[in-house]
């Protein structure tokens, strides 16, 4: 029997498939972050089946973070966030891919949580969307999507950035106490993870609805 856990992770088919049956031309600029949408429906269904056959999800889930880093990036620089500055994406994609080899490789923990690399990426992320609302809230405050026929809540830049806000605020505090150690306190960290377990779903549904209300027709993003 599926446990609610796993049940509320398969949330991610869902935007998974919409993606799938709504995909066309216009939404390439938002080809990373569709792709990490596809990636994360994958590992979802892997890490099932290895758990269901008592193996260990650990170096799946490291592979699928590095992915969802690099995805998440390259989304940042197609809405034009890295436009002026070329340069800062390949510091940080490059700063991510040290780290990431340094943690799994170097250090040999490709086989277990790889905290350091969780951290760093999920914080970057929430930095990255922030400004990324900044700037679209900043560029775009007189097009239709703000005083015309929508509103700044069904863009899906605005919505996919809000809820990785949510999501990794919410990873990044967890990496960070089990980093130091209070994932001794195994109550804590069940109600820690039991919180996530709820949000991962909220999060999703924003995901869905911003796949939902991705344009049909070419329209830019930034400008």
């Amino acid at each position: 029997m599926i446990s609610t856990a796993t049940l509320l992770g398969f949330s991610i088919l869902i935007a998974g498939i919409i993606a799938l049956l709504r995909f066309n031309k216009s939404f390439m600029p938002y080809f990373p972050f569709i792709l990490c949408i596809w990636i994360g429906c994958v590992n979802e269904l892997l890490s099932y089946f290895l758990w269901q056959n008592g193996w260990h999800t650990s170096v799946n889930n490291n592979i699928y973070v590095l992915a969802e880093a690099t995805l998440f990036l390259l989304f940042f620089r197609n809405m034009g966030l890295f436009e002026k500055q070329p340069p800062v994406f390949w510091g940080l994609f490059g700063a991510l891919l040290i780290l990431w080899g340094w943690e799994n490789i170097a250090e040999g923990k490709i086989a277990s949580v790889s905290s350091w690399f969780r951290i760093a990426y999920s914080f970057l992320i929430v930095i990255l969307s922030i400004a990324m609302i900044s700037l679209l809230l900043y560029q775009n405050i007189h097009t239709p999507w703000i005083t015309g026929e929508r509103n700044i809540f069904q863009h899906p830049v605005f919505l996919i950035c809000g809820g990785a806000i949510i999501f990794f605020t919410f990873k990044l505090v967890i990496e960070i106490f089990w980093l130091y150690g209070i994932d001794h306190s195994s109550n804590f960290r069940k109600n820690l993870y039991h919180i996530l377990i709820y949000i991962n779903p909220a999060v999703n549904l924003i995901y869905t609805l911003a796949i939902l209300w991705m344009p049909r027709k070419q329209r830019y993003i930034i400008q």
